[in-house]
Parts: C-alpha cells; sequence; structure tokens
C-alpha cells in the first residue's frame, strides 16, 4: 500500500511539474545570456524553450523543443535526443547529458545542444508572453 502510495505521489508531481511554464535566463558557456526567456514543459515532458537565440550575432530567434524528457522526483534528465527546431528535427542540434531539476515554482537544468553548454533557470512567477 506505501508503495502504490509513493508511485502515485510521484507521479502527481511530474504531471504538476510538467504542466508549467518558467520565466528566466539561458547562458551559454561562451558567456552569452539571454534574459526573460519563457519555457514550457507539456504533461508528455515536452521542454519547449520560446524565441531563443544562442549567439548575440545570430539573426533570427527560434522555438527550440526537447521532447519527452524524463521526470522522477522532480530531477529532469535526457540525453541524445533529437530537438526540434522551429518544429522541423535539428540532429546536428543533439541535445546531450541533460540533468536538472524542477517543481511547481522553478526550474534549473543545464545541458549539451550541438557541444556547446547551455544553462536555464527560471521561475514560474507570471505567464510567458511569446
Amino acid at each position: 500500500m506505501k508503495t502504490h502510495f509513493l508511485i502515485i505521489a510521484a507521479l502527481l508531481l511530474c504531471i504538476s511539474v510538467r504542466a508549467a511554464e518558467y520565466v528566466g535566463s539561458m547562458q551559454m558557456a561562451s558567456g552569452y545570456t539571454l534574459e526573460d526567456v519563457c519555457v514550457s514543459i507539456d504533461e508528455q515532458g515536452n521542454l519547449t524553450l520560446y524565441r531563443v537565440k544562442f549567439a548575440r550575432m545570430m539573426p533570427v530567434r527560434v522555438d527550440v523543443t526537447i521532447p519527452q524528457l524524463s521526470c522522477d522526483n522532480g530531477h529532469l534528465t535526457g540525453d541524445s535526443i533529437t530537438p526540434l527546431i522551429s518544429d522541423k528535427p535539428k540532429p546536428d542540434r543533439i541535445i546531450t547529458n541533460l540533468h536538472g531539476t524542477a517543481d511547481k515554482q522553478s526550474i534549473d537544468f543545464t545541458c549539451l545542444i550541438g557541444g556547446k553548454e547551455m544553462h536555464y533557470t527560471g521561475k514560474n512567477l507570471q505567464i510567458c508572453s511569446r
């Protein structure tokens, strides 16, 4: 009975975390930082970064979806994931070594995107304006 309760509690935590939006900052290992980045996680574990660019001179902003992350007691993980950039698969920008934490109040994760380190930290303080 106790095991069933723990499993149900873990599932509810993941569902509540996944159906959330955050606003925060994204920092690349190069030193480039982008503020006020909106991130959402849906019920399937798809994490989307909205209107981002990865370098100051990048000419356009794109939406990046990292599909089907694993969520275990608020811990996010993923490896060897092909992201969708503006709804198109981009295998040359493979997501590796994604790890972090998320709850209803905040999210913090690090990953390699196309071999370049990215760190995101955000709070669930406001509605994202996309």
